[in-house]
């Protein structure tokens, strides 16, 4: 709910604060797959709402640079030792949250067919070893000065939706999705359901720099309970 609620409300979020939340309850190889298929059953509903704001070539792009890399991230969830992951997970959430707080009027980025499926890239090793492609895939779009902030949010949603479909794909190829988890994760959307429709009646009324704090704050909590679990 919480995660689902700071998604609706920045774009952002999801999960960059339910994986390290889930990491208290599941393995991290568990966690990834419910994390992947939360953000594929939000994202789908998601797509046809948000259309008219999407850029559809540079959504292509980034989807290119997942699908080169996200057999890279399976990889790394396989074989990487689970503390080690949870370390690099937190340490990830906290410099994004870092950078995106304290400096954000200097990150400038100039969107180019190379830099868009560079950052596809990777967010796609990142979304399938820790089912967060949220840090570069934030940055990358918030640097993007020239672009209607509900515009960002549009896309910043529907890229995150797309690239777990990317790294969905290859989880079931290489046999990591088991039933349990499937079924766990669909319980779970009823939660997610309810906390999206939360954020949304906030992001209507809220001061949209107050929202953005505030979610900024709970992605910097999630990175240091992430590090936390790790040590």
């Amino acid at each position: 709910m919480i995660a689902s609620a700071a998604r609706r409300l920045t774009g952002f979020g999801f999960a960059l604060i339910g994986a390290p939340l889930l990491s208290l309850l599941l393995p991290p190889q568990q966690l990834v797959t419910i994390v992947l298929l939360l953000q594929v059953f939000l994202g789908v509903p998601a797509a046809f709402e948000f259309n008219a704001e999407l850029d559809w070539s540079l959504l292509r792009q980034l989807a290119l640079g997942g699908i080169l890399t996200a057999p890279l991230g399976m990889l790394v969830l396989a074989y990487a030792d689970p503390e080690i992951v949870l370390l690099i997970m937190g340490f990830c959430v906290i410099a994004a949250a870092s950078l995106l707080g304290f400096f954000p009027s200097a990150i400038k980025i100039r969107a180019t067919g190379p830099a868009n499926v560079a950052c596809g890239m990777l967010a796609g090793v990142m979304s399938s070893s820790v089912g967060m492609p949220g840090p570069p895939i934030t940055i990358y779009f918030m640097g993007q000065l020239e672009m209607p902030k509900k515009q960002r949010r549009a896309m910043l949603i529907t890229t995150f939706s797309l690239l777990a479909c990317v790294s969905l794909v290859t989880a079931f190829l290489s046999g990591k999705i088991q039933l349990e988890t499937f079924w766990l994760a669909v319980v779970l959307l009823g939660p997610a359901l309810i906390g999206g429709g939360l954020g949304e009646r906030l992001h209507i009324h809220l001061n949209a720099k107050l929202v953005e704090r505030f979610a900024l704050g709970l992605v910097f909590f999630a990175g240091v309970l992430c590090i936390a679990r790790g040590l």
